[in-house]
């Protein structure tokens, strides 16, 4: 696979992540007491700051994973949100029947894409992202330098071990 598919597929992930947490987070903020007030429900210390942290979270990373800034920082902030969100609201072992599968379903989904956030935390955004940019990196590679093949030299031989006279005059008059 060439580096223009695979930059392709990196972004196209960075743009799949990020439209699945956008509208949960639009919806969020505009009923953020709600949402806070489900937190404090489920048992969720400070519901109300844990609301407002994950929502900035859930606004402001799938900003970054679009651009691709900041990734492991951006992917770190969502795994938190989704890990938070999906343990309090999720909880499909407390039901039954249709809410059960519907919770159950909604659950790991979120591990899905929790998967791929830690995919991206750990490829980075590629070539196509603001951070490859800023360093400099989204220019294309210049083709590299043939090396010049040289044969392979035959080792060194070993010099002989020079004697000391002294060793010659023990062997003389051991005999």
């Amino acid at each position: 696979m060439g580096m223009g598919a695979t930059n392709g597929i990196l972004l196209l992930n960075r743009l799949l992540l990020a439209a699945c947490f956008l509208p949960a987070a639009i919806m969020r903020l505009s009923n953020i007491s709600g949402f806070a007030a489900a937190l404090t429900m489920k048992g969720i210390p400070y519901g109300d700051v844990v609301a407002t942290i994950i929502v900035l979270a859930e606004i402001f990373g799938p900003l970054a994973l679009i651009l691709g800034l900041a990734p492991r920082l951006s992917a770190v902030a969502l795994i938190a949100s989704l890990t938070i969100t999906t343990g309090a609201l999720h909880r499909f072992w407390d039901y039954g029947g249709l809410t059960r599968a519907t919770e159950q379903a909604l659950f790991l989904a979120n591990l899905g894409v929790l998967a791929g956030l830690l995919f991206y935390a750990l490829t980075g955004p590629g070539a196509w992202s603001w951070q490859a940019w800023w360093r400099g990196m989204a220019a294309p590679a210049k083709p590299a330098k043939k090396k010049r093949q040289s044969k392979p030299r035959a080792p060194k031989p070993k010099p002989a071990p020079v004697r000391d006279m002294d060793d010659e005059d023990e062997f003389r008059d051991a005999a």
